[in-house]
């Protein structure tokens, strides 16, 4: 099997068995929110300074202002899918174990920082300038965060690269 096709195919089954474990673990959660997504909404109210409320019609976290609802941070928000996507990549390309044991901690801190900035930032637009909350939730701010992602999958290669060379020369 060619290095591409070697590389798809660890790509796709890092990919797919992450989302499914991660699918099967929300199943068994029921109705409840998953643990992560309400430790990632209540540290982004707890920032702010701002109360948070279960949200009584669909699963997710309302960080509150006034006791109006400013934002539901819901399973989609928690970055997680962002780093699977970073994970499987890493994964796929392979490198040694050790840089694996530190790179992978380190990309889910990192990411999960850009996801936490990027929660700061809605809230603030939602505050500040309501109108322009849909384009940034929407198409914004998840470019920039895979972007981010994107620069860390580069950032890897280049490791990867650079112990390459120092074996060669």
């Amino acid at each position: 099997m060619s290095g591409s096709y070697k590389f798809v195919l660890h790509f796709l089954l890092c990919f797919v068995g992450l989302n499914v474990a991660y699918q099967f673990l929300l199943i068994n959660q029921g109705n409840s929110l998953d643990f992560f997504t309400q430790f990632i909404a209540n540290t982004t109210a707890n920032i702010y300074g701002l109360p948070t409320q279960i949200n009584p019609f669909k699963p997710g976290v309302q960080i509150m202002n006034q006791a109006e609802p400013v934002v539901n941070i819901m399973e989609g928000c928690n970055g997680l899918a962002v780093w699977f996507t970073l994970l499987s990549f890493v994964v796929a390309f392979g490198g040694k174990t050790k840089q694996l044991v530190w790179y992978i901690p380190f990309s889910f801190i990192l990411l999960q920082l850009g996801n936490l900035l990027r929660l700061l930032a809605l809230i603030a637009i939602k505050l500040n300038n309501p109108a322009y909350f849909a384009f940034f939730h929407t198409y914004a701010f998840p470019a920039i965060l895979y972007a981010f992602a994107f620069g860390l999958m580069l950032i890897w290669i280049k490791l990867q690269a650079h112990k390459t060379n120092e074996k060669v020369g």
